[in-house]
């Protein structure tokens, strides 16, 4: 089964529980995009990506290091859906 936002969000609600402050500032984060279709996430993803690259703070060397470290993790379907969006923040201007 694909995992989605939801899914994850609920998984991973335990994550700060020892911290108060990142719990709250964690659940924030979840509850701003937990609704949002996958179309919604990927052009919030790449307006995101899209400023941070603007500002300097973003670069193909991360985002390839980024995908090398998350790709063991995933199976295929994950993997490709990974390749698409690094794909996509790269063709980025």
């Amino acid at each position: 089964m694909p995992r989605d936002f939801k899914n994850f969000a609920r998984e991973h609600q335990h994550v700060l529980n020892d911290d108060k402050e990142k719990t709250e500032e964690y659940q924030e984060i979840l509850n701003k995009y937990k609704d949002m279709s996958n179309d919604d996430l990927m052009s919030n993803l790449l307006n995101e990506a899209g400023k941070l690259k603007s500002e300097g703070k973003l670069d193909s060397k991360s985002i390839s290091d980024l995908q090398n470290t998350l790709s063991p993790f995933l199976n295929e379907q994950q993997k490709d859906m990974l390749k698409s969006i690094v794909n996509a923040i790269n063709e980025q201007k």
